[in-house]
């Protein structure tokens, strides 16, 4: 006699129903269709999702240091130094020489950088707006400030 159901689950059954009652699971679910829009979108200008966050960072601020960008975007180190590797050879970050620490590198987005990094932020807000045109501006705001209420909470615990 067999436990399995006599009709096996689709897609319409949700067999994750179970899993829907988690915010982090939602948010885990939300954030996987958004980044695959994402990265298709971002593959037509020759982008990733992590190389914007930086170019994002150094573009906002000039001359950060490596470590304190890879701390501020979680990135481990490693990680980032072949980001920034691949990100230069392309011509859109320069590093130089931190003042005062000639162990540490501080990085300024180039004018191809910036360009790009521009370009890339357009598509973020497109889809964006794609995305979330059922809802309000209220629920906007409010869905910024509930997940940064949690993020906060989460790594307030951890220190």
């Amino acid at each position: 006699m067999s436990i399995l159901p006599q009709h096996p689950l689709t897609i319409k059954d949700q067999a994750d129903s179970l899993l829907r009652q988690f915010i982090g699971y939602n948010m885990k679910r939300a954030y996987h269709e958004i980044q695959a829009e994402l990265t298709q979108a971002f593959k037509q200008i020759g982008l990733k999702i992590g190389s914007f966050a930086v170019l994002c960072a150094i573009l906002e601020y000039p001359g950060l240091k490596q470590s304190a960008l890879a701390e501020n975007l979680a990135i481990e180190q490693a990680n980032l130094v072949q980001m920034l590797d691949d990100l230069e050879k392309k011509g859109l970050v320069k590093r130089e020489r931190a003042s005062g620490d000639r162990r540490a590198y501080a990085l300024f987005i180039t004018e191809k950088g910036k360009k790009l990094c521009l370009e890339a932020q357009q598509i973020c807000r497109d889809l964006e707006a794609d995305f979330l045109q059922d809802c309000s501006a209220q629920e906007i705001d409010s869905l910024i400030t509930l997940l940064q209420k949690i993020e906060g909470r989460v790594k307030a615990k951890r220190i």
